[in-house]
């Protein structure tokens, strides 16, 4: 067992939070990353905006203290080829799968209550 002893924690997901899926995925251009794609050996790389200010927000969070974990329904290995495609292996502390399931006695709402979400300028604003 894995035993986490952070009791400040936050959760990013990758697709259209960490990065960006705008445009055409198998086109390089101006502004998009390279992330080697582990679930599609016939095209593996695909070529997305970074979310800038999710971006820096997670590393602030980092400094702040924050044990961040990087989470997608693209499974964890999708979410580790994002992690170190944007270079924040140093920031973030574990990736993960997103859960499928949730048990626990109160809902949804009141047990993630606060959902934060920035605008995604693809423009480069921070």
């Amino acid at each position: 067992m894995k035993v986490y002893d952070n009791e400040l924690t936050i959760f990013f997901d990758v697709d259209d939070s960490l990065v960006m899926w705008e445009g055409n995925p198998y086109s390089p251009e101006d502004g998009k990353i390279k992330i080697k794609d582990p679930n599609d050996p016939d095209t593996p790389y695909r070529y997305l905006y970074p979310h800038k200010r999710h971006v820096n927000f997670l590393k602030k969070c980092h400094s702040r203290g924050y044990s961040v974990t990087v989470w997608s329904n693209g499974g964890w290995a999708w979410a580790e080829s994002v992690v170190k495609a944007l270079g924040l292996e140093e920031y973030v502390a574990k990736v993960e799968s997103k859960p499928i399931k949730i048990v626990d006695d109160l809902p949804y709402n009141e047990t993630f209550p606060t959902r934060l979400y920035l605008p995604f300028d693809n423009e480069g604003s921070d």
